[in-house]
């Protein structure tokens, strides 16, 4: 075997190497989400705020999610809840815009879980901006 075709074969192993860890390791994804959970006397729901989102934030912890909800009043972030995906295992997946209102008993904290975390569409990230900017649909408000 030449030097040339020890090099493709290598160059080759290595672009599989690499395109398996960004299939696999979600953490790598551009829309990368971090899970809240958001606590009231009436329910539990988990929401997702992208990377960019939690830029705009004091600080990427629950204690900032929780403290910029109680300043604004309100908070807009990505409803997730467990369903299955195209190969049939558990994913945590996006499943609606909404706004968090604020109140004195709501509780923020973080939340971790073993399933896979799909991240946030280019597309449902442009859908929801169109949302908040029209009159015609706003994402539900969870109290």
């Amino acid at each position: 075997m030449s030097t040339t075709s020890r090099h493709a074969v290598l160059a080759f192993g290595l672009t599989g190497l690499l395109i398996d860890a960004v299939i696999s390791h979600p953490a790598f994804a551009v829309n990368k989400v971090t899970l809240f959970k958001v606590t009231t006397p009436k329910q539990e729901i988990v929401i997702g705020l992208t990377t960019k989102e939690l830029n705009q934030l004091a600080g990427r912890d629950a204690n900032a999610v929780e403290k910029a909800l109680h300043e604004s009043g309100m908070l807009t972030a990505w409803q997730y809840s467990v369903r299955r995906g195209t190969s049939g295992e558990l994913e945590q997946a996006p499943v609606r815009h909404i706004k968090v209102a604020s109140s004195d008993d709501i509780h923020v904290e973080a939340y971790s879980t073993k399933l896979r975390v799909v991240p946030i569409s280019a597309g449902r990230i442009d859908q929801a901006a169109m949302e908040r900017g029209s009159s015609f649909k706003q994402p539900a408000a969870v109290n």
